[in-house]
């Protein structure tokens, strides 16, 4: 797998950090990651602040735009963005979940969260000038 980190020299940084990614998908049950190639750490920021994450399996990109979010905030978009196409979940604009998906979905990704996220890199990231 391919971890692409799009430089950012203007604040805010990355949420997440490079190392990051293979921490969080040695992590998740196998079916969750099946079919990701790439994975992107997006520079975007603010352009459309409720899609975090984007899985789009024919090509087996992963897109994430971390930048300007809690790294709990992206790592729960990112683990609900993969359980609801593992569990087959349709999702609706902005890639929400319907009412009755969230409760189902939730009880796959909450326990996840709580493992993972400790886990994760606690560097500072300095920017550029």
């Amino acid at each position: 797998m391919k971890v692409i980190e799009d430089k950012v020299t203007v604040y805010p940084p990355h949420s997440l950090c490079k190392a990051d990614i293979p921490v969080i998908l040695s992590s998740l049950p196998a079916e969750w990651t099946a079919g990701i190639q790439t994975v992107r750490l997006s520079s975007s920021h603010g352009e459309n602040p409720t899609v975090i994450a984007f899985f789009h399996p024919p090509d087996g990109s992963l897109l994430i735009k971390s930048r300007g979010f809690a790294k709990e905030r992206v790592l729960r978009a990112l683990l609900t963005e993969l359980a609801g196409h593992a569990v087959g979940v349709v999702f609706r604009t902005y890639r929400r979940l319907q009412k009755c998906d969230e409760s189902r979905i939730e009880r796959l990704v909450g326990p996840l969260v709580d493992e993972i996220l400790p886990q994760l890199s606690r560097k500072k990231v300095w920017l550029d000038k």
